[in-house]
């Protein structure tokens, strides 16, 4: 073998190895870029799932809310009962006095003491209602103001979520990138190793005939 086909030979090896060195390298990238896209959907998942937390803590706080207003509805309704009552009892006895009706004292004193009693029975039911309104809207404030952290929550959440697909994204283009680059190689060293065999083989036939 001639010293030209040796260096030639010596050169081919070094870019083969060169090469190999490369490939080798993209296929780490890679196999690294994999697992970061892994990772990354592991973590649009997590987020996903938190997102999904959020909106179920939104949606009960927004039905506490409901019950909160229809209680209040409700002790409403039963204030403004009372209150129809008590007119009921006073228009009564007014019409009795107001038409001469002759009522007896007991008559009298019981009548009185059920408007008493209606009357007391309003009052007691308005501060009891007024300091239960005053509860309620406290427990609104207080869940109005975890909403509205909940949905901040959210859109960061959300805005993360965005980044980490974007990022997965560009992940996933670099490993395709990487991909076919390790590819292209392979099929280049594939190819130079035929060409230089084929050389090599040539070589060998054109020595031999001169050694004939």
């Amino acid at each position: 073998m001639t010293n030209a086909l040796k260096r030639k030979k010596n050169d081919t090896r070094s870019a083969i190895k060169a090469l190999q060195k490369q490939n080798a390298a993209l296929e780490a990238k890679a196999q690294v870029n994999d697992k970061l896209t892994t990772h990354l959907l592991d973590q649009v998942i997590m987020k996903n799932d938190e997102i999904e937390t959020l909106r179920n803590q939104a949606m009960k706080s927004n039905q506490e809310i409901g019950r909160l207003i229809h209680l209040t509805l409700l002790k409403d309704n039963a204030i403004e009962d009372l209150l129809d009552r008590l007119q009921h009892a006073q228009e009564q006895y007014d019409a009795a006095l107001k038409h001469g009706t002759t009522l007896t004292t007991l008559e009298k004193a019981n009548f009185e003491q059920q408007l008493r009693e209606l009357q007391e029975k309003l009052y007691s039911q308005e501060m009891r209602h007024h300091e239960e309104r005053k509860v309620h809207l406290a427990e609104s404030q207080a869940i109005k103001k975890q909403n509205n952290a909940l949905r901040t929550a959210n859109a960061q959440n959300e805005a993360r979520v965005e980044t980490l697909q974007q990022n997965n994204r560009s992940m996933r283009i670099d490993a395709i990138r990487a991909y076919v680059r390790a590819v292209s190689n392979h099929n280049f060293l594939t190819q130079l190793t035929t060409r230089l065999q084929a050389e090599l083989a040539e070589a060998r036939d054109r020595l031999a005939s001169r050694g004939q």
